[in-house]
């Protein structure tokens, strides 16, 4: 019995623990290691922002009105410029007077008062010689065509020469194309010499020292001057330039006649001068940019003028202006006194012989092509 006792309350004492150890609360899991963080990664370097490329502003004067022809000729330039460089050169076109007088405007590209400007040379004589009427100017009785003029500048090492001139002032880099000028405007016809004797002309160049030979009372007035000045009888005609710069100038508004052919100013190209410290200053892009528009230039504003002064010409026609024509023997004269100031001034100032030398020998092959051209045409 007292066994029986015994092995019961073993047995109870076993179950109770059995009863507590599966009652007691799981132990928790050790926890997992902590892995090590990664290292921050380091951050790339923005690359430098792209400094913002300079822009260049030029001021351009031109000797001319706007609103005509070669004008436009300018504004495309500058229109084009400004679209290769992508705006890093922006070039505003002035026209005549609008800065400097017409007459000065190489002394203002030599200091800096313009960046840029387009003369014709004969406008410098007094300043550099009587070399400058030689350099493609208006006013040159019996000269080069101005095919011829930019034909000798670029194939004829015209621009070289013309550098070489004004290397105390500035540097040449192109040409605008002029065009063969009307003879005059006037109100009665001047078609032989003696009908210079005692007028009072308004024209420039060695065009004025040969017409002072027939008599004529010559002055010079700017282009604006010129419709009142015939309108007050301050002159009696005068020649200006060709027939689309006269027509948008108003000339046949005040005076009867034209007269033709152009023999005092057969044609021109009116230099481009840049202020040397402002091309300098230029990165070598656009100092090319800028010189090779300079030669696009010459064609052109050489289309647009000739084309212009066509339609010009048909409105002298509509508008009832009357022609006259100067007389051959007249016209041989003028060459002939052309001429030989050209050879006195060859004979004087060294120079000019140097500009009379490259011209002679240039145009003298030239004009072996004339007779390759028909005289007859379909246009006819």
């Amino acid at each position: 019995m007292k066994k029986r006792i015994v092995m019961l309350l073993l047995t109870v004492a076993v179950i109770a623990g059995l009863i507590v150890v599966g009652c007691a609360p799981e132990a928790a899991p050790a926890p997992p290691e902590e892995e090590e963080a990664p290292p921050p990664e380091e951050e790339e370097e923005a690359p430098p922002a792209a400094p913002e490329e300079e822009v260049f502003k030029a001021t351009w004067q031109d000797i001319d009105a706007p609103a005509q022809s070669q004008w436009y000729a300018l504004q495309n330039l500058a229109d084009r410029v400004r679209k290769a460089s992508r705006g890093r050169l922006d070039i505003t076109v002035h026209p005549e007077g609008e800065i400097v007088p017409r007459n000065e405007c190489t002394p203002a590209v030599k200091d800096r008062v313009v960046d840029i400007a387009t003369i014709t040379s004969s406008m410098d004589e007094g300043r550099i010689g009587p070399a400058t009427y030689l350099l493609t100017a208006s006013g040159l009785p019996a000269g080069p065509s101005t095919l011829e003029c930019i034909t000798w500048l670029y194939q004829g090492g015209g621009l070289d020469i013309f550098n070489e001139v004004y290397e105390d002032w500035c540097y040449v880099i192109g040409a605008s194309a002029g065009a063969a000028e009307l003879f005059c405007h006037s109100n009665k016809p001047l078609t032989t010499a003696k009908d210079f004797k005692g007028l009072k002309f308004r024209t420039m160049g060695m065009w004025a020292e040969v017409l002072g030979q027939y008599g004529a009372s010559v002055t010079m007035l700017p282009g604006a001057e010129l419709y009142a000045a015939v309108e007050r009888g301050v002159i009696d005609a005068f020649e200006y330039g060709p027939p689309s710069t006269n027509w948008s100038q108003g000339f046949h508004e005040v005076t009867k006649y034209v007269g033709l052919p152009g023999i005092q100013s057969p044609g021109y190209a009116k230099p481009v001068l840049v202020n040397k410290e402002f091309f300098d200053e230029l990165p070598d892009d656009l100092q090319e940019l800028l010189t090779h528009e300079c030669m696009l230039l010459s064609l052109d504003s050489y289309g647009i003028v000739q084309y212009a002064d066509a339609e010009a010409m048909v409105k002298y026609e509509d508008y009832g202006t009357e022609f006259f024509y100067v007389e051959e023997d007249f016209q041989a004269d003028i060459a002939a006194k052309s001429k030989a100031l050209c050879e006195k001034y060859a004979a004087e100032d060294a120079m000019f012989a140097k500009v009379w030398d490259s011209q002679n020998a240039f145009f003298s092959v030239w004009r072996s092509l004339g007779g390759i051209f028909p005289k007859y045409t379909i246009y006819d």
